[in-house]
């Protein structure tokens, strides 16, 4: 196409879509578009493997749109294709699809950060009945020091880094639980970050504090994702991907079950 078309991703939902590959051609309804990712349910899913290129054509209600694409999933009845972002001009913002995920992550203290966790888990250990009365800058106690050393001789790799539990994530931010008590994050803070969430290794990035509220399990954050380098980009946008195509197929799954079961 010479020029982007404009529409709006929810007008391909529902259309009846022509896929063809090399050797086949046959029709479906599309069902599913958001983010990267486009289900199409297709009785003869089983011609189709995983890494095929296709061409669809879209027949819906603003007109007939052509697509090139690859296919990344297929189960009973359907396949998921990459729906590349670029191939449409939208008319309204494409918003990035926030999943949710079990994994987990790591923030990197800066020094002044890092010596102020030291002081409180010397602090907790030291005399667990200040925690709520005295602040690092008023202490003076040869054991809290004494214990301050004791922190600082085992310190390794672990130390500067504090794990966190990822609850959810998209392109752009990310929720999760810090269940380390002596660390608060305030909105507005910006930290490092690894999440344990790409392909091949960890995502490095800065969070940038957005929301905090406490949850049973510790403080929950939102951040906003920041720093990304052009090859960690993409690497989440895999992880977002596979996550959404498995997300797809256990909601298609039970919505196929829960029909049959109606029928009996």
């Amino acid at each position: 196409m010479s020029t982007k078309e404009m529409i709006s991703p929810k007008a391909l939902v529902h259309s009846r879509t022509v896929v063809e590959k090399h050797d086949y051609v046959t029709t479906g309804i599309s069902i599913f578009v958001e983010g990267d990712l486009l289900g199409i349910e297709l009785n003869e899913y089983k011609r189709f493997e995983l890494g095929d290129a296709v061409q669809m054509t879209f027949y819906s209600p603003v007109g007939i749109h052509r697509l090139q694409s690859t296919v990344i999933g297929k189960d009973e009845g359907s396949i998921a294709v990459i729906f590349p972002p670029r191939a449409f001009q939208f008319v309204e913002k494409r918003e990035s699809p926030r999943v949710e995920v079990t994994a987990t992550g790591n923030l990197r203290l800066q020094q002044e950060e890092e010596e102020e966790f030291l002081l409180l888990q010397a602090q907790q250990q030291a005399h667990p009945e200040w925690n709520h009365i005295k602040s690092p800058d008023e202490l003076d106690d040869e054991e809290l020091l004494a214990h301050l050393h004791e922190l600082n001789e085992q310190h390794d790799e672990r130390t500067d880094k504090l794990q966190i539990s990822l609850r959810n994530i998209s392109l752009s931010g990310v929720g999760f639980v810090l269940e380390q008590s002596s660390m608060r994050l305030s909105v507005g803070d910006t930290v490092e970050a690894e999440l344990q969430v790409g392909l091949d290794g960890a995502i490095r990035c800065d969070l940038i504090i957005v929301r905090r509220e406490l949850q049973p399990d510790g403080f929950y954050y939102g951040a906003r994702i920041d720093g990304v380098g052009e090859k960690q980009h993409r690497a989440l946008r895999a992880f977002i991907l596979r996550e959404q195509v498995g997300l797809f197929y256990h909601n298609r799954n039970k919505q196929m079950k829960n029909k049959s079961r109606s029928s009996d």
